[in-house]
């Protein structure tokens, strides 16, 4: 046998893809990984149909096509308030996952140290791994979904150099606020370090919360790279059409790293991001609207079921507490729910460091259609129900 590499021996499937691929392989309803089954909008579509027919098919600039940059530009300044030149502050990425990869390569070297709020999305944790940086973890009150300030500035040391925000949150479902970012941006300052905030939920936010990014506060836009895509907004996960803003320095650095790695993002749906970003406000409340009904139903359905959860404030994802259900561990729970109501779900260890914390969560996804949301919820009902009667 071939000899591995140091670096890819510690490889394994991820928990949200291996409920995945098990729940695919039962023809069972998938709440565990975050892919939106909700048709593309027809316009952007068209979008993409019209650059196939008219052959535009070369690479692009490694930065990205330019009348998608500057388009960029003018949804950066509207929603985010923040402006960025784009032909030196943009850059369009292959998928955001593309993007986190050449910021941290770009910006950190092996044995630096890097802050995680915790629970994290896993592919953070593994990518930081995956290229020698160290991992710091400061919790996230899941019932609060409150950050402890004091408990960042104690991680903080003569080798951390970046902190990473995902706001709206994955997996929790927190909006961070204005106040909190601030905060962590002043940090950042007083201590040196860059900042990588994962905004792709950013057009997902329910009453009372309000979606900031950290790089429109004060003078933190300089430390800042600033990571969103198309994948949430537009429902099109598998088109991995993703983008950067941030100093140019930096941006600069990470498109050349993006030309060794991935060359350039697809041609031909680059053209039609253009077309979703052309889409008018209607759209946008639309989503968030759709997105508020089910997660209303979802948080509802599984309070009744015996879970304990906070309401999520963004994105589509919860961590529900299983102790009053009976099912002994987060990897049984998973494993029941999958074998007895067909619904997949994520252990909750897969989005901590340390694998015995989150023994009691599981982190439920509600991006699919309302109508499989609510037969998973069924299905689920139904498999708890006769568990307790046997019991």
């Amino acid at each position: 046998m071939l000899k591995l590499s140091d670096r890819s021996k510690c490889l394994k499937q991820s928990g949200i893809r291996s409920a995945s691929v098990r729940c695919a392989a039962i023809d069972g309803i998938n709440l565990g990984q975050g892919v939106c089954d909700i048709p593309i909008v027809d316009p952007i579509k068209e979008g993409a149909y019209s650059a196939i027919r008219e052959d535009k098919s070369l690479y692009s600039p490694y930065n990205g096509i330019e009348s998608l940059r500057n388009a960029l530009s003018k949804k950066i300044k509207s929603f985010n308030g923040i402006s960025v030149n784009p032909e030196t502050e943009i850059m369009v990425t292959h998928g955001a996952t593309g993007g986190f990869v050449t910021a941290i390569l770009a910006l950190l070297n092996p044995g630096d140290e890097v802050i995680l709020f915790e629970p994290f999305y896993g592919y953070h944790q593994h990518l930081l791994q995956l290229y020698g940086m160290s991992i710091k973890t400061v919790p996230i009150d899941l019932k609060t979904f409150d950050v402890n300030i004091d408990a960042v500035r104690k991680v903080i040391t003569k080798k951390t150099r970046c902190m990473v925000i995902c706001t709206p949150n994955n997996p929790t479902g927190k909006v961070f606020t204005k106040e909190e970012l601030s905060t962590l941006g002043d940090l950042a300052r007083e201590n040196n370090l860059a900042i990588i905030t994962d905004e792709i939920y950013e057009y997902i936010t329910y009453p009372g919360h309000h979606h900031v990014s950290i790089a429109s506060l004060e003078d933190h836009f300089e430390r800042t790279i600033t990571l969103s895509g198309f994948s949430k907004t537009y429902n099109m996960t598998g088109w991995r059409l993703g983008y950067a803003h941030g100093p140019a320095s930096v941006i600069e650095k990470m498109s050349l790293l993006q030309d060794l790695i991935y060359v350039c993002p697809p041609t031909p749906l680059q053209h039609a991001g253009l077309s979703a970003l052309a889409l008018d406000d209607s759209y946008y409340k639309n989503l968030a609207h759709q997105y508020l009904v089910k997660r209303d139903e979802v948080v509802e359905a599984l309070r009744a079921l015996g879970f304990e959860l906070t309401s999520p404030q963004g994105a589509y994802y919860l961590m529900a507490d299983i102790q009053k259900l009976g099912l002994k561990n987060d990897v049984y729970a998973a494993e029941f729910l999958l074998n007895h109501a067909k619904v997949a779900t994520v252990p909750g260890h897969s989005f901590y460091e340390k694998k015995d914390a989150g023994q009691n969560i599981l982190r439920i996804c509600y991006a699919l259609e309302e109508s499989k949301v609510k037969k998973a919820l069924h299905q689920m009902k139904e498999a708890l129900s006769q568990a307790y009667s046997c019991n």
